[in-house]
């Protein structure tokens, strides 16, 4: 689970990237031409738009001011120029309508343009510290004499959709020397054709890259500026090995490129983010990771590149990460990348983050009303479209006895999504009600989208595995988890929780937290604050959980072979 979060918006690129070549088949696309320039204390960015002809009033370029929570570099004031053949542009500057996700700014320019358009800005790197909130990798961080970051980060994009005929190239003269660029779709100097939105929902890296293969041949690829406490390589392997297999089974083409990118943050916690074909992901080098432990993280990602849903965020976000949690393990097993304890272990995770989500009754909307920022909720959508999955997966395999099962209703909606069809709940409902009868099919996902707490199939994993009862306490962090987002001012303390009873108060500032993110997931770990109090610094430890609740999971039947388990 979110041992910080973990956010998709890849399928949707993929498919605009798709529809961007295609477009290209029928006539070449409008040249753009990007330029990116390491240099000591920021990253330089230079583009060239082909004779936009915009008119007094039009927009140029946009950028967010902040995504789901991360700020971008936001060009204040003159920080962004233009120029065109009549000489520099000057520009205005406006925000769009926002959305739930942040607001975007766009640059707009003053006069009518004559020629081609250069875009040219510095992108100064995000400061982050100890005590920086865990989320989406979208900020552009300097690490190791390199950068890495998101374009939608810092990359003011076209205001036209495109689709665009992109020459990306890398300035590394100011660099270390054995520096490299990398890019989401290839290395070094990239010819594409791509979308505005492609541009700022992919990953750059450019600096002295540690990379996996060596030789950087093949289509996937691993990246990482500063050199982990564990093996990359036997991470990247691993890694790589899922992605092939999983590419497989979802119908790419051999050698279809994938790029992954590593980087290391000061504060606690690991996380992942998932964009078009790529995905980066952050640990702290203080806590420790070894591949195995990073493997979890690495396979949702992975897993996020194929199965989609069409709609609002709220409304499928339980297909998205349900099927990542649900892949991410199931296809890592029969790729024999994940072995069968760490399987049933990863099972059992999973199960108790869900039964002790404090949100676990939630609707689906009402859990995404409050999904951005309360990171406990963040996880809904995980356990619950999981175990929904797990139980659909059932139902199809007990109605065709065995000969079908939930991977063909992915794969029908993966095909779906690249024919241009549309691909949202209505269709799953479609697919499932023909496998298993539409009234049944209707009522359990009527009941999933409503909250109601899920139980695991009894049959599904036997006799491999058999369910069990359990018992768990909720996650209760002692006060609004909202405090950790603004000044860190204690508010809502709740009277008799573990937090209170360690000692915490109304007022207090938190100037430090320790493993909060995995103690969301683990039982028996306590956090640890430190707090300002009257001008002294208090440390408190306590165990952020509340009552025992019912739940379910699995344990080895030994009467069973390990041949006889099925995933």
């Amino acid at each position: 689970m979110f041992q910080g979060l973990r956010t998709t918006i890849s399928a949707a690129l993929l498919s605009l990237a798709l529809a961007g070549t295609a477009t290209a088949q029928g006539g070449l696309p409008p040249r753009l031409d990007l330029t990116l320039t390491p240099r000591a204390a920021a990253l330089d960015v230079r583009m060239r738009l082909p004779a936009p002809d915009l008119d007094a009033g039009e927009g140029l370029v946009r950028l967010p001011l902040s995504l789901v929570g991360i700020p971008s570099a936001r060009y204040d004031g003159q920080a962004l120029q233009a120029r065109d053949d009549l000489g520099p542009i000057p520009l205005g500057q406006v925000e769009e309508p926002p959305t739930p996700q942040g607001t975007y700014r766009r640059w707009l320019v003053e006069r009518p343009t004559r020629g081609d358009v250069i875009v040219s800005y510095s992108a100064p790197p995000r400061a982050v510290t100890a005590a920086t909130n865990n989320g989406p990798l979208f900020d552009l961080r300097q690490e190791a004499g390199g950068f890495i970051g998101a374009g939608v980060g810092f990359l003011a994009a076209p205001v036209a959709p495109g689709p665009w005929s992109v020459r990306l190239a890398w300035d590394l003269s100011e660099a270390p020397a054995g520096s490299r660029g990398a890019w989401t779709y290839g290395d070094g100097t990239v010819e594409t054709v791509l979308p505005s939105q492609a541009l700022a929902f992919s990953y750059y890296a450019g600096g002295p890259l540690g990379v996996f293969p060596a030789d950087g041949d093949g289509g996937f690829h691993m990246y990482w500026l500063t050199k982990p406490p564990f093996d990359p390589a036997e991470l990247a392997d691993k890694t790589r090995r899922l992605y092939d297999h999983m590419s497989a089974f979802f119908g790419d083409p051999p050698g279809a490129p994938y790029r992954v990118f590593m980087r290391a943050n000061p504060y606690d916690g690991v996380g992942g983010t998932a964009l078009g074909r790529s995905f980066s992901f952050g640990y702290n080098p203080a806590d420790k990771p070894t591949a195995e432990s990073l493997l979890s993280l690495v396979s949702h990602e992975v897993a996020h590149t194929w199965p989609s849903m069409a709609g609002e965020h709220g409304e499928t976000a339980w297909y998205s990460e349900g099927m990542a949690e649900f892949y991410s393990l199931v296809l890592s097993w029969r790729a024999g990348v994940t072995p069968l304890d760490q399987v049933v272990e990863t099972m059992n995770s999973r199960a108790d983050t869900y039964y002790a989500n404090p949100h676990i009754a939630l609707t689906n909307a009402q859990a995404a009303e409050i999904f951005w920022s309360d990171p406990v909720a963040q996880t809904v959508p995980y356990g619950r479209g999981w175990m929904y999955l797990l139980q659909t997966d059932a139902e199809i395999r007990q109605a065709s006895s065995g000969a079908r099962s939930l991977d063909d209703i992915v794969k029908a909606i993966r095909k779906a999504q690249l024919a241009g069809a549309p691909y949202g709940v209505p269709l799953w409902l479609s697919l499932v009600g023909t496998e298993i009868g539409a009234d049944k099919a209707q009522a359990q996902f009527d009941a999933m989208a409503a909250g109601t707490r899920l139980l695991p199939p009894a049959d599904l994993y036997s006799p491999c595995l058999k369910v069990v009862p359990r018992r768990v306490r909720t996650f209760e962090l002692g006060f609004p988890r909202a405090v950790l987002n603004g000044d860190r001012i204690v508010t809502g303390l709740v009277p008799g929780s573990a937090a209170a009873q360690a000692g915490l108060r109304d007022g207090d500032q938190i100037t430090d937290v320790r493993d909060l993110n995995i103690a969301r997931k683990a039982q028996d770990q306590t956090i640890t604050l430190t707090v300002e109090r009257d001008g002294s610094p208090v440390s408190l430890s306590y165990l952020p959980r509340g009552q025992a609740v019912e739940a379910w999971g699995w344990t080895r039947d030994p009467a069973a072979p390990e041949n006889a388990c099925r995933f």
